[in-house]
């Protein structure tokens, strides 16, 4: 078990206490500060805030909600470590989520948002070709957040629980990593990218639903 201490920085706190320790806290585990099994310190971080251990208790329960912390005690909390089954679970999610914002926001990409996606997508391709794994993932995940920003006017809650889901699978730090360092994985990844963009342009949104729900669905163990 991992009882490594964390790095928490003392700053202002323009929210309620709780709010800004779950921000902060859901920051750290998503930047990989605060490592799978690791345990969360809720005394230092009262310390680090200035705060009673009430509010930081309120966030580390929050987070323990949405699948982030693993609450062992009550007054024992570690981050949770995602497997691989977890992780095909959320991809499964993701799909169906994700085709149905294909379908909403189709109509809305102009040429220019696909000159930006072009870009993007060969900025992708390079690191595909670099084998770069975390920095693919990282254009990855912000081409598909360019994507659910369009969804503001169409459906904000279907915007919502997207990145909800996405901040999910950020935390499956092994299992992506390891899945993604399979060429075939990869190359299917990168090869959906390039199909989405061609699918945009022709407006074809009837392939553009299937790709992305198949783009969701790599064959992990």
């Amino acid at each position: 078990m991992n009882d490594k201490k964390s790095n928490i920085t003392v700053f202002s706190i323009p929210k309620t206490l709780s709010q800004s320790i779950y921000e902060h806290l859901k920051e750290s585990i998503l930047n990989k500060e605060l490592e799978p099994n690791q345990r969360i310190n809720e005394k230092e971080i009262a310390d680090s805030f200035q705060v009673s251990r009430t509010p930081v208790r309120e966030a580390v329960v929050r987070l323990a909600t949405e699948g982030f912390v693993e609450i062992i005690s009550h007054r024992e909390s570690l981050v949770k470590e995602v497997s691989y089954r977890e992780l095909k679970e959320r991809f499964q999610v993701m799909g169906v989520m994700d085709r149905l914002a294909a379908s909403l926001i189709i109509d809305q990409i102009d040429s220019q948002e696909l000159t930006r996606l072009e870009k993007m997508t060969k900025k992708m391709e390079r690191y595909y070709i670099m084998r770069e794994v975390e920095k693919f993932l990282e254009v990855n995940y912000a081409i598909h957040g360019r994507l659910w920003d369009y969804l503001t006017e169409k459906n904000s809650y279907l915007q919502k629980e997207l990145r909800a889901c996405a901040d999910q699978i950020k935390m499956c730090t092994y299992p992506l990593k390891s899945a993604f360092k399979d060429p075939k994985i990869i190359k299917k990844s990168m090869n959906a990218h390039k199909e989405i963009v061609e699918a945009l342009k022709t407006k074809n949104k009837a392939k553009l639903e299937t790709i992305i729900f198949e783009h969701w669905i790599p064959p992990l163990p």
